[in-house]
């Protein structure tokens, strides 16, 4: 049991672990042992699986192989399998590439049980018969300095501040912070970092691809009063919140009513249908950035009613639009 949980203590390549540590989570633990009995089951576990030590520098640390793969008890079965794939196919599409790469040797798991599974009629195999496609135009996801997320991963892990040279979207040059890491949320392929900064209380946000280097301080992180993430999230920061709740009221073309009624903006909608034919939205929705993308991605199937300030704005935009294709007949393609 004590070697068991050894091969589960070490990480994959490039992290590594060593000794010392080990013998500091057995006790964690409760197992009770030394550290040369340490290194003596891992020179004997390394003869059976792919585990290599690193000894460049001291303290030495210890690896699985990177392309080792999973050591899976009890075996993975072709539902879990399924999940498995789904969620790789799902999640290559929002999370940075340096992150998906340490679900790899689950997913190369899971392609081996589902491509194993016999089928009566020899069909294709469960991988040729699901597919998870986005919504939208695909984005490609920003690149992540492999350095940097490992800093700021571990500096979440074990509550610890860090230092971060970052390049501001609205400045010219790079800034250093020394920041308290308080959670890390995920967003449409990019990975938001919501921290604070040095002493300040404020609440910031930074994405990890504007981060240039990092590092984890020894210095503990500071804890915020009250925090919490999910009620920031649900205050509508990651929505690039604009004010607080509104009431919004919308008439959309009656094709829009069954999204509406699909997926409902609030749990307080209600839809009402027109004299003319068009559905009344009325809902309760954070004001933000987003809200009025979602609502010009409905283009001329939406009038704004109220607010007036976001009614306003919309017409500002249609105006806009008009000069743009103005001078184009309707239907017909703008000449080149």
């Amino acid at each position: 049991m004590r070697q068991w949980q050894m091969l589960r203590m070490i990480p994959r390549q490039p992290a590594k672990i060593s000794t010392s540590e080990i013998k500091l989570r057995l006790a964690d633990e409760g197992f009770a042992t030394t550290q040369r009995t340490i290194q003596r089951d891992l020179m004997r576990l390394s003869s059976i699986y792919p585990l290599v030590c690193d000894e460049r520098s001291k303290p030495y640390g210890w690896s699985w192989m990177k392309d080792a793969d999973v050591l899976d008890i009890p075996g993975m079965d072709s539902h879990m399998a399924l999940a498995f794939w789904m969620a790789g196919k799902h999640l290559e599409r929002v999370l940075p590439t340096a992150t998906l790469a340490q679900l790899a040797p689950h997913l190369k798991l899971a392609r081996h049980v589902l491509d194993e599974l016999k089928s009566e009629r020899g069909a294709p195999s469960w991988r040729d018969k699901v597919r998870v496609i986005p919504r939208g135009p695909r984005l490609q996801s920003p690149d992540i300095r492999e350095d940097v997320r490992d800093a700021i991963y571990e500096a979440l892990l074990m509550n610890r501040r860090a230092w971060v040279r970052y390049a501001p979207r609205s400045a010219e040059g790079e800034k250093e912070y020394e920041i308290n890491p308080l959670g890390l949320v995920l967003k449409d392929g990019v990975l938001y970092l919501v921290c604070s900064m040095w002493d300040y209380p404020d609440i910031r946000l930074l994405v990890l691809h504007r981060m240039r280097d990092a590092r984890m301080l020894d210095a503990p992180a500071t804890a915020l009063e009250g925090f919490d993430l999910d009620a920031y999230i649900a205050a509508g920061e990651l929505h690039f919140a604009l004010d607080s709740e509104i009431e919004l009221k919308a008439l959309f073309a009656p094709e829009a009513e069954f999204h509406l009624a699909e997926r409902p903006l609030s749990d307080d909608q209600r839809l009402e249908e027109q004299p003319d034919g068009r559905m009344l939205l009325t809902a309760t929705v954070v004001d933000s950035s987003e809200l009025r993308w979602w609502l010009l991605g409905f283009g001329d199937q939406v009038e704004v009613l109220a607010p007036a300030s976001i009614r306003e704005e919309m017409a500002r935009i249609a105006r806009r639009m008009v000069r743009h294709y103005g001078d184009c007949d309707d239907g017909a393609p703008h000449p080149a």
